[in-house]
């Protein structure tokens, strides 16, 4: 080649840096589509950090279970022909997992106690009490309050007894004032005057004894003494006596009838013997609640378990204090029913327990279960705790979830699946021994047949080990019969177990339960080579009674479908007694051939829905009418005489209309009246005649007789019977 011919490119072909000769690319990877399946699972808290980390079995289980978790879904991988596949093509674990949280529980929370209340008692024994309210109720699972109560508030509270003396108020009385008398003119000072003094309600102090003046409604209003009283000046001449000296003591019992009684003395005896001193002694009758008392004991109420100092639950006492009760109601000194013999018998203190609040024990969570699916998209994995103690009191209750699952990853599952079975085929024949077969293909599956159906892949995925053990059973011997052979089908599945019955009742213990088979015979004329046994039966247990009864269908036509039914509902052949077989045809005698007639379940014929039935005097269907005041579009065809002997149809409605005696009967039968009329009638006309024979020339009364016939034959158109 001379040299101008050379290639321009030839430096393009020695540069292999700069021109490479070939080029490579990587090989695109099969891509995958990854699928969530499922809901996600409960949220799983981290186990504890290590086996020995928390102190003590009760700390172990009141841990808070509660904070930051986490939770699954599985996640189904789907290559590029729409199979599964191993889930780790797609993510390394199979799942999804979600980061979730778990609210701690809050438990219920009280305020302090509040300050001690008054005694519930100002005189005499009572309780002080100290509370606590609602501050924040529980969440999430947390110790619960107390009971509530109407306002929704907490009703803990403390009661300790608690004693008000009933002397500390006492009523303190000043001197009577000197008696004064409004004197008129220069009258000496004498006689009937007023006299006062001052009162006052005082405290008694128990360190010196001083008192001071308080209100007067802290002293016992019915004990209030008097402020005024009326008061006497013994004139010169009058008799002067001493005041009144104190009143005997009534009996400890307070008897009735008994008395007491007061005297004084006389200081000076009047000037003149005219006037007399009055009575020295008085007597008063001794009353109850007046004049004398009876005393009782009386107990408060109990105060709340009492517990030693800083104890919150356990064995404790309680208390109560003791009164002493005057019968009007007021509360005296104890020494005063001492004094009257009274005995005590009640007891102040017992001892008493407060329940401990316990929380809800739990086992430690047990291991994963194995998955409940080795394959497809069906496996869950399981894990449970026990209760080990019920919460009890104010505890915190126990966690609605003791079980918890969470899914297993979706793996293909692959199963060698076996097709139907073949026709049976004759190899170089139409009939005799032959062979049916059966293919097996590998298939994979998600594990919930039918929604996801199996689809084929490489028989590799399978295995072998089945596949030999299924291979032999991949042909069956068949037969195809020749024409003119018997062939038998094959045995029915065997029937439920009956028992022989009696009245619902049976003796036997063991039943019988039947199969068969079908002989198809395709020339009648081999009938005698076919085999006569059919059936065959054999000995069951656990067979039930059934009673048989039966049942018709509603006529048509004269004709109705009668079966026989079993007591479970199921229709069957046979087991009803042939006898008590109802008729499936029913006859009439003479048959029913009029219009809109038919035959009735009693054997007899009448008349379809809207007619009536008109009935001959020996008591069979003579024909049908329609019923009066029913309008009926269609239009009886009655072309027999007794029709055209009638009158039309709008007349004869009508005319029954009006009637209120009719001379046809319900049962179709001509009423009694009607004969006895139609012979008074009879006579009648035969008494006209003759009447008009002898007033007439006998020569017209042939003529003369006609003309008043015509309106006789008018008068007894209705007579069925003419």
């Amino acid at each position: 080649m001379p040299p101008n011919s050379r290639s321009k490119k030839k430096e393009h072909c020695l540069d292999k840096d700069l021109y490479p000769l070939e080029d490579s690319e990587t090989c695109p990877c099969d891509e995958f589509l990854s699928q969530p399946f499922g809901n996600w699972s409960a949220c799983i808290l981290p186990g504890p950090s290590a086996p020995g980390s928390l102190q003590g079995w009760m700390s172990q289980r009141e841990v808070k279970e509660c904070g930051h978790g986490l939770r699954y879904r599985a996640v189904a991988c789907i290559n590029q022909q729409g199979h599964l596949v191993n889930p780790s093509l797609c993510t390394d674990s199979g799942y999804m997992v979600e980061v979730c949280h778990i609210p701690c529980p809050l438990d219920c929370k009280l305020s302090d106690w509040s300050a001690w209340s008054s005694c519930s008692a100002s005189c005499g024994s009572g309780l002080k009490i100290r509370s606590k309210w609602l501050r924040e109720k529980a969440f999430n699972g947390g110790r619960p309050c107390p009971k509530l109560d109407l306002k929704n508030q907490a009703q803990v509270y403390e009661a300790v007894p608690c004693h008000s003396d009933c002397g500390q108020y006492e009523w303190r009385i000043e001197p009577w004032s000197i008696c004064t008398i409004n004197t008129v003119d220069d009258l000496p000072a004498c006689g009937e005057g007023v006299q006062s003094r001052k009162i006052r309600c005082v405290r008694q102090t128990a360190a010196s004894g001083e008192n001071s003046t308080l209100e007067d409604g802290l002293c016992d209003q019915e004990e209030t003494p008097d402020t005024a009283q009326v008061c006497f000046l013994a004139c010169p001449n009058d008799c002067v006596m001493a005041p009144w000296g104190p009143w005997t003591n009534c009996p400890v019992q307070c008897d009735q009838g008994a008395l007491r009684n007061r005297s004084r003395q006389v200081l000076r005896l009047p000037a003149s013997e005219s006037s007399a001193c009055p009575e020295l002694v008085q007597t008063d009758p001794c009353l109850l609640n007046s004049s004398c008392f009876s005393y009782d004991y009386r107990v408060s109420d109990w105060s709340t378990c009492q517990l030693g100092e800083n104890a919150i639950c356990g064995q404790g006492f309680r208390l109560r204090l003791l009164d002493c009760i005057r019968s009007d109601g007021k509360i005296v000194e104890l020494k005063k029913c001492e004094q009257f013999g009274l005995i005590n018998k009640t007891r102040l203190m017992e001892s008493c327990v407060v329940d401990c609040p316990v929380s809800c024990l739990l086992s430690e969570w047990s291991p994963w279960a194995e998955c409940s699916h080795t394959c497809g998209n069906q496996g869950q994995s399981v894990r449970t705790r026990r209760i080990l103690q019920e919460a009890h009191e104010e505890g915190r209750p126990c966690p609605n979830q003791v079980t918890q699952t969470q899914p297993c990853p979706i793996r293909p599952c692959y199963t060698w699946l076996l097709s139907d079975w073949s026709t049976c085929t004759v190899e170089d024949a139409e009939c005799g021994e032959g062979i049916r077969k059966r293919s097996l293909s590998c298939v994979v599956h998600r594990g919930s047949w039918p929604e996801s159906p199996p689809q084929p892949v490489d028989q590799e995925l399978c295995g072998d080990e089945l596949r030999q053990r299924i291979q032999q059973e991949m042909e069956q011997p068949c037969f195809v019969p020749c024409p003119g052979d018997c062939h038998l089908t094959v045995w029915s599945s065997w029937s439920s177990c009956q028992l022989t019955c009696l009245e619902g009742r049976s003796f036997e213990t063991t039943g019988r339960q039947a199969r068969s088979r079908a002989v198809i015979i395709q020339v009648m004329e081999n009938q005698g080579s076919c085999p006569h046994q059919v059936f065959e039966t054999q000995p069951c247990k656990g067979g039930k009674c059934h009673s048989y009864q039966w049942r018709t269908g509603g006529w048509s036509n004269n004709k109705r479908a009668v079966w026989c039914q079993r007591s479970d509902g199921v229709n069957v052949t046979g087991g009803c007694f042939p006898q008590k077989r109802p008729t499936t045809i029913r006859h009439c005698h003479p048959p029913c051939t009029k219009p809109f007639s038919h035959c009735t379940p009693s054997g007899v014929c009448g008349c379809e829905k809207g007619y009536i039935e008109v009935m001959t005097t020996h008591g069979f269907l003579d024909y049908c009418t329609r019923t009066p005041g029913v309008d009926n579009n269609k239009k009886a065809d009655v072309k027999t005489n007794s029709g055209r002997l009638k009158p039309g149809p709008s007349q004869a409605q009508d005319l029954f209309s009006e009637w209120t005696l009719r001379p046809v009967g319900p049962d179709g039968r001509v009423k009694l009246w009607v004969y006895a009329v139609t012979a008074v009638g009879f006579f009648l006309i035969l008494f006209i005649i003759a009447l008009s024979f002898l007033v007439c020339n006998p020569s017209k009364s042939s003529k003369a007789s006609l003309p008043p016939q015509k309106p006789l034959t008018l008068a007894y158109d209705g007579d069925l019977d003419m």
